[in-house]
């Protein structure tokens, strides 16, 4: 019979913003994403409040040839 080994858990990233703020008014978070060719896995960069400074961080993943994209939250 073979054994299998249990499965690590993963880290994952948790991004939390101010609790004490009513949830109706959080501010929108923009996250960039790429993908890593190296290591085969979607990265994300840091959240931006700022749409347009998200915009600018994709454009320079793409000019660099990487696949990249921005997901919104709190909408």
């Amino acid at each position: 019979m073979i054994q299998m080994a249990p499965i690590k858990k993963k880290k994952k990233k948790f991004y939390s913003i101010n609790t004490q703020t009513d949830p109706r008014n959080y501010p929108k978070i923009y996250l960039v994403y790429t993908f890593d060719d190296v290591e085969h896995k979607i990265v994300s960069d840091e959240p931006y409040e700022d749409l347009l400074a998200a915009k600018e961080a994709m454009e320079r993943y793409l000019s660099q040839g990487l696949c990249a994209w921005i997901a919104t939250y709190n909408e």
